[in-house]
């Protein structure tokens, strides 16, 4: 099994994925060969990936920064929409709110092109039976997925499949000649099914979910709740006493279902959140977001944390396409956007309203 954390043909790949995102936004030729366009990605993960990124750099890359150090460039990645409630003057958003709703469109249609035009699906009729205790014994011995603090990783596996970890996470993985097994340990994976005729499962505390060829998230929250959301085909999650009617909840495209680790009670299913439908690409969508919300979300991924300096610029409003793997430069450009100070300190970096009067060269005035 092999990382693909840097992909194979990374190069080939990017080359022909900026091809078809120049001819797609051709509307004449887009029609023309957009049969020949969707057979392309539906060659396997790599390539629908390969896609996604340059359609996302596009998206930012349109609005490009001179860097401080001069000569260079900055991308600015945090793509926020006009959406903020602070009192700003108006004159100050003017030129930025254009740019912004620009470039919300195209990440819009980067997403859209990564989730539209997912894996085939498995055409598989019955319900594949989850492996007992023992049965998972027999198998070989597990290899492990894993990714640290901060850490999101993508892995390919021998048949095709491909897993993505958030960070701090753990799947260990067993297959043998009549079944794909896999073991969700801790926190989350985003789980892209090649088509076989093997069942595909994955286990959650004492849930299993049963793939039909198909896209979907598990996750296990630190309160020992599993979490099933499903982007393509279909899923059957399975457990003990699901409810006094049913032993399995089949979940349609859009839909997710929470349920305890340990099944207590009758699940409600209802439509999947879709402000993390990119976390592998590092990625968040939020509406009206708290910066201090944002940035506890963002410190999961930080070596060095980013924080407000007040209360006050804690509790200002954003909306928009963060990318939150990346905390200096997210703080960066909140700044440029809200007209912040950006102070550099050893252990964290803050955002305040203005330098301090003893910042002593390491606070990087409101622009």
């Amino acid at each position: 099994m092999d990382d693909t954390q840097p992909p194979r043909r990374h190069g080939q790949l990017r080359e022909e994925a900026a091809d078809w995102f120049a001819i797609m936004r051709n509307p004449e030729e887009a029609d023309v060969r957009r049969k020949e366009f969707e057979a392309w990605l539906a060659r396997g993960a790599l390539h629908r990936a390969a896609y996604s990124r340059i359609a996302e750099t596009y998206s930012v890359g349109k609005y490009l920064k001179e860097d401080e150090a001069g000569g260079g460039h900055d991308v600015a990645e945090a793509v926020p929409a006009p959406s903020v409630s602070v009192d700003q003057p108006a004159t100050r958003w003017g030129r930025k709110r254009k740019a912004l709703l620009v470039a919300g469109v195209v990440v819009v249609m980067a997403f859209g092109a990564h989730w539209a035009l997912g894996s085939p699906v498995l055409d598989g009729a019955g319900m594949a039976q989850a492996p007992s205790d023992a049965s998972r014994a027999s198998m070989p011995a597990p290899l492990r997925l894993a990714t640290s603090s901060g850490e999101i990783r993508t892995f390919q596996l021998d048949d095709g499949s491909v897993v993505a970890l958030d960070t701090d996470s753990l799947v260990l993985v067993r297959y043998d000649a009549s079944r794909r097994d896999l073991q969700l340990i801790r926190g989350r994976g985003r789980f892209t099914v090649a088509h076989e005729n093997r069942p595909f499962t994955v286990h959650a505390g004492q849930r299993t979910v049963v793939a039909r060829g198909t896209i979907f998230d598990v996750a296990i929250s630190p309160e020992k709740f599993v979490r099933v959301s499903l982007m393509r085909g279909a899923v059957d999650v399975e457990g003990e006493a699901l409810g006094k009617s049913q032993t399995a909840i089949r979940l349609s495209p859009g839909q997710q279902v929470a349920l305890p680790a340990k099944p207590m009670s009758a699940p409600q299913i209802e439509k999947a959140a879709t402000d993390d439908a990119r976390w592998p690409d590092g990625l968040r969508d939020y509406t009206n977001i708290r910066l201090g919300d944002l940035f506890e979300e963002a410190n999961r991924y930080a070596t060095i944390p980013i924080i407000a300096a007040t209360p006050e610029v804690s509790a200002i409003r954003v909306s928009g396409t963060f990318r939150i793997t990346d905390t200096p430069r997210l703080a960066r450009n909140l700044a440029d956007l809200l007209a912040l100070a950006v102070i550099t300190g050893p252990a964290s970096i803050s955002l305040a309203r203005d330098c301090p009067a003893n910042s002593q060269g390491n606070c990087r005035p409101p622009s």
